[in-house]
């Protein structure tokens, strides 16, 4: 692989950091809270930074960072990305039986448990059909 397509796909990865972190810092910002807007967007500017610069070793990590890698290294990153996946749902699901238990509706955590069972039910249908 030529060293530009190698730069462009460790690029990918920080530029990805820097997009959701500016959202976030934009977001915050709007909200009022200046000082911690410009301390996350710092931060974000760090772990782009952080992950450009660890995107050019050699191991199975730095490989996933480059949005790249084995058919090994892509099955470490699916089940790296099902066990956090599983962790959000797991603490949006105690969330709502938390909410509900003292007297709320249940929300934002009962919506967020919906659009991840539909997601995965429009999936699932989509994955089967294609096999």
């Amino acid at each position: 692989m030529s060293a530009e397509v190698l730069r462009g796909r460790r690029a990918v990865t920080a530029a990805v950091l820097l997009v959701a972190g500016g959202a976030l810092a934009i977001g915050v910002w709007a909200s009022g809270d200046h000082g911690f807007a410009v301390g996350l967007g710092a931060f974000y500017v760090l772990a782009a930074l952080g992950a450009y610069a660890w995107s050019a070793g050699t191991g199975d990590v730095a490989a996933i960072l480059r949005v790249g890698g084995d058919e090994r290294q892509r099955m470490m990153d699916r089940q790296a990305t099902l066990v956090a996946g599983a962790a959000v749902l797991l603490c949006c699901f105690i969330g709502a039986v938390v909410d509900l238990a003292r007297g709320g509706d249940g929300h934002p955590y009962a919506w967020l448990l919906a659009v991840a069972g539909g997601t995965y039910v429009v999936t699932l249908a989509w994955i089967k059909r294609r096999t």
